[in-house]
């Protein structure tokens, strides 16, 4: 039987929620936030993942879907100065079983980490003839005055995560307001961006090069990731050309799932990003959609 090496962490609630509806599927679920609970050996010959449930030896014939994996607690078990060493010898031992990987993978890290750079991203969609808002990815505040002398917006130019002790602050997209300071831009740049008053949002989920795709009508106009936004889904028809160039870039960065944001205005279509690697499940939660059948069936392909 085909078996899907599923790299991610014990409190992924999307996995959870695979396992559970595809019960007729082996899964081997690799949780590296839990890595101590396992052994993982690599050797001449073979690589092979073990722990008190499973044996398993990684095959050319079986698939890897790799999630967002959380690095393990090391406090109390080793020094601080020692913590970023272990993580770079875990976060490699990960990387290489997945990359030196010749059979079905969604997605190997090394393309995340390209298709996921927003200058990357942009180089791409224009090269694939994407509309885009006016942008400017940096940290001259001149530069900034001048973009933003029209209405425009600001977000993170990667994940935009705080942690601070305990609590996680997530940095998203706001307004630009010009009463805030910019004197420490030249030490963190940012991501302006044009605002175009939308109709709505279209989020297109592909699986290979199946496109779902969903119409986001929001409370929130800026972001309707917001935990305060009130948001309503429905499936929508994309045009056969945003189709067409969506699939053109995923050749480009050789990826078989991916998540595409877009504003539309006036029927016309504007790209915002690509989530090389982004959430799907509450999609078919609120819609019916069956995102996880087709992603199944990529991987048992």
């Amino acid at each position: 039987m085909k078996k899907i090496l599923v790299v991610t962490s014990s409190n992924d609630r999307t996995v959870d929620y695979i396992q559970s509806k595809f019960k007729d599927v082996c899964f081997i679920r690799f949780n590296v936030d839990l890595f101590y609970e396992y052994k993982i050996v690599v050797t001449n010959d073979s690589i092979k993942i073990s722990c008190n449930e499973f044996e398993y030896t990684l095959s050319c014939q079986d698939a890897i879907y790799y999630r967002k994996p959380n690095l393990p607690d090391l406090n109390n078990v080793l020094s601080n100065e020692y913590h970023e060493f272990a993580y770079r010898e875990i976060f490699s031992v990960i990387d290489g079983i997945i990359e030196s990987h010749t059979g079905m993978c969604i997605t190997k890290p090394s393309i995340l980490r390209r298709a996921n750079n927003k200058i990357y991203q942009v180089g791409i969609a224009r090269k694939c003839e994407l509309s885009l808002p006016y942008m400017a990815i940096t940290n001259s505040i001149d530069i900034v005055q001048n973009i933003c002398a029209t209405k425009s917006i600001v977000k993170p130019i990667s994940y935009g995560e705080v942690i601070h002790l305990d609590e996680k602050e997530f940095v998203q997209t706001n307004l630009f307001d010009p009463s805030v300071s910019l004197e420490q831009l030249k030490f963190c740049p940012a991501y302006f961006q044009h605002y175009v008053a939308k109709d709505f949002d279209v989020r297109i989920v592909f699986v290979g090069r199946k496109a779902l795709s969903f119409a986001i009508h929001s409370t929130n106009n800026i972001d309707w990731r917001k935990p305060e936004a009130k948001n309503k889904y429905s499936v929508v028809e994309i045009p056969n050309d945003i189709y067409l160039k969506c699939c053109q870039m995923l050749d480009e960065v050789d990826m078989q799932f991916g998540c595409f944001d877009f504003v539309v205005k006036d029927d016309d279509y504007y790209f915002l990003e690509l989530n090389a690697n982004g959430q799907w499940a509450w999609l078919e939660f609120e819609t019916g959609v069956n995102i996880s059948g087709e992603l199944i069936k990529e991987l048992l392909k």
